[in-house]
């Protein structure tokens, strides 16, 4: 006789391992979220700090990207 397979078991393991796979995800998306964060607070400090060494405003640094 064949042997009957157990369904419910089987979809628990892989909704058990979804869940773990979403978490990490939620984890992931949670450092990529910090890592934009901090790059732009470092792309803005490093912009401001130009501005200031050469005595530039933001409408002159405007004017100069949009030129």
């Amino acid at each position: 006789m064949a042997r009957k397979t157990n369904y419910t078991e089987k979809i628990a393991a892989l909704e058990a391992k979804i869940a773990k796979k979403q978490d990490e995800l939620k984890k992931l998306k949670q450092q990529l979220s910090e890592l934009k964060a901090k790059k732009a607070s470092e792309d803005y400090q490093e912009l401001t700090e130009y501005m200031q060494a050469n005595n530039l405003t933001v409408s002159e640094v405007l004017a100069s990207i949009k030129g």
